[in-house]
């Protein structure tokens, strides 16, 4: 597999997405590939202004508004349903004050989603005993029609999913109002960027990229957002040092 089809790289280059797109098309066979939303395209973190103590806006109370590389994408609170069968908030339960990789797939994706599997299953056993503590992994169904919390429960099982990785499905009108903000798309199986953010909502942190990416390199760029590293320090791209 090339190097240009494990990753993009964490950039806001227009033409670099456009000829990252075109080899990706060459390489996913089972997932359709979509125009990502500007917010999925954006690269560079941007830390939380100043002054402001709930440092991200509130966005007329569905949720926050967070800073991904210039680009606003609204965190909406909303009640999502996870692969054990519990109703938690996507926000303020998932999210808030936390560190957190997200990412976007489907259960019925045979070929980029099986690489996003391994890859988050082997990031898992590389965090150890970070996982679930400081910091969580997030899967978010784009096709939550089909995908109910035992198909996600069945998916978790193949890729065994521990304490810490949550994948989550819901209602498909109110799932449109996050796929929207972050893949571009509304629901459906057929359609699917693989994209991941990295984001530390304490300090407001976000970074994000299309692609799929080693688990050594998610894990560097998860090191750099830890509360211990400054904003300057943060990566743009999964294989800087």
């Amino acid at each position: 597999m090339s190097d240009a089809h494990r990753h993009t790289g964490f950039t806001s280059s227009g033409t670099e997405r456009r000829l990252a797109a075109g080899t990706l098309t060459l390489f996913l066979t089972c997932c359709l590939l979509a125009p990502p939303s500007a917010a999925a395209q954006a690269a560079r973190p941007t830390p939380k202004p100043e002054g402001s103590s709930q440092e991200q806006k509130q966005a007329a109370g569905r949720g926050v508004e967070v800073d991904v590389g210039g680009s606003k994408v609204t965190l909406p609170d909303l009640l999502v349903t996870d692969h054990e069968g519990r109703k938690v908030r996507f926000y303020s339960d998932l999210i808030k004050d936390k560190v957190v990789v997200l990412s976007f797939f489907y259960t019925t994706c045979v070929y980029t989603c099986t690489r996003q599997g391994k890859t988050f299953s082997e990031l898992q056993s590389l965090l150890g005993e970070r996982l679930g503590k400081s910091v969580f992994l997030i899967f978010v169904t784009t096709d939550p029609a089909r995908d109910t919390p035992q198909q996600l429960r069945a998916w978790a099982a193949r890729y065994k999913v521990r304490p810490g990785w949550v994948l989550v499905t819901g209602e498909e009108a109110e799932m449109n109002e996050l796929l929207i903000q972050f893949t571009g798309n509304t629901a459906g199986g057929g359609t699917h960027l693989p994209s991941t953010f990295i984001g530390d909502d304490r300090r407001g942190l976000w970074t994000s990229a299309a692609g799929t990416f080693a688990p050594e390199q998610l894990l560097k760029v998860v090191n750099r957002m830890s509360p211990d590293s400054s904003a300057a320090d943060v990566p743009t791209h999964p294989n800087s040092r």
